[in-house]
Parts: structure tokens; sequence; C-alpha cells
């Protein structure tokens, strides 16, 4: 049966969901042991994107630098492993370095989870990962089909304005676990 793409933008408005996703917050990237400066640096090359945060990922045996352009959305996050048997580096190793995911920011993740599992979409984790509490909730989507990209849809509260806090990237990250990634 042929594509239908007005019938598919008028199923996704009729969700509900075009009220709820705001806009893109960051596009990650995995890339292989020893290729995440290269990467920063390619990427400072083209733009005025400049260093924002680092993080060390203990349980994934990871580092992800994030760079952000002025003040503005999307941020580049950039992680890879820091051994034969990361999380990152399997991810690497299956499909080269590459965007992970593209992360979209929403108004309420809980309504936006529950409309996509009502539309058949699947996560990598059973629950949203995050709280109101630690100022985010965030979900992964199970890869695409045709580009086996995965979206994050990411909820942040009050003034906090992180991409994970350290308790929740490495739930976030074990998530891709059932993946083959580790």
């Amino acid at each position: 049966m042929p594509i239908n793409l007005n019938q598919v933008m008028e199923d996704f408005n009729n969700s509900g969901l075009n009220e709820l996703i705001d806009k893109l917050d960051h596009i990650a990237y995995r890339v292989k042991m020893g290729e995440r400066l290269s990467t920063m640096q390619a990427m400072m090359n083209l733009l005025p994107y400049r260093e924002f945060k680092n993080f060390k990922i203990l349980k994934a045996n990871a580092i992800t630098t994030c760079i952000k352009l002025h003040n503005t959305l999307p941020v580049i996050v950039i992680s890879e492993g820091l051994s034969e048997n990361s999380i990152v580096e399997k991810y690497c190793q299956k499909y080269g370095s590459r965007v992970h995911h593209l992360a979209y920011l929403v108004k309420d993740i809980e309504e936006v989870v529950e409309i996509q599992k009502s539309r058949g979409v699947e996560f990598t984790s059973d629950k949203v990962i995050g709280s109101e509490s630690e100022g985010i909730k965030q979900v992964f989507t199970m890869p695409t089909q045709t580009t086996n990209h995965i979206i994050e849809y990411i909820q942040r509260f009050g003034d906090f304005d992180g991409f994970f806090t350290p308790s929740n990237v490495e739930d976030l990250m074990i998530s891709t676990a059932k993946l083959g990634e580790a």
C-alpha cells in the first residue's frame, strides 16, 4: 500500500501531539573511542559552537560533552566510550560513529508517552526516567526501522537547564542495552 503523507500528518495532528512537542532540544552523537575531541573540533570549526558541559558516566563507562551555539537550541551532545565494553563503544562498533538520537522538548512527557504507546510506538524502558524533583524526565523510543534513529522526549522542570542528571543518564544509556548495545 502506498504511503499517504497527508494521512500521516492528519493522524499526528489528531493525536494531540502537535500541541505537546515543542522543539528540537539536542542532537546526540555516539562516536568511537578517541573521536570525541576531533568531532568537537570539526563542529567548532564549522560553527561558533563552544564547550558547554562535560559528564563522565561511570556505569556506562563513557564520557559526554555538550557543545552549544550561543544561547540557542539544539545543543550537540557527543558521547564516547572509555573502553571496549562501554555501551557507547559497542554501539559504534555495530553502527559506526553517527547520530544516536534526536531529542525533542515536550510539555507533558507522560501524556506524550501515553499517546505514542497508543499509536504503537515502543520505548527502550518501561517507564519515563527522571523526576520533577530532579528537574528532568526523559525517555527513548526504539529505533526507527528505516534510519535506526532514536527519538528522545525530554521535559525539564523549574530552572533545570541540563540534559540529564548523573543518576538518570546512566539509566537512560543503560535502557539502550536491550538494543544489543551493551
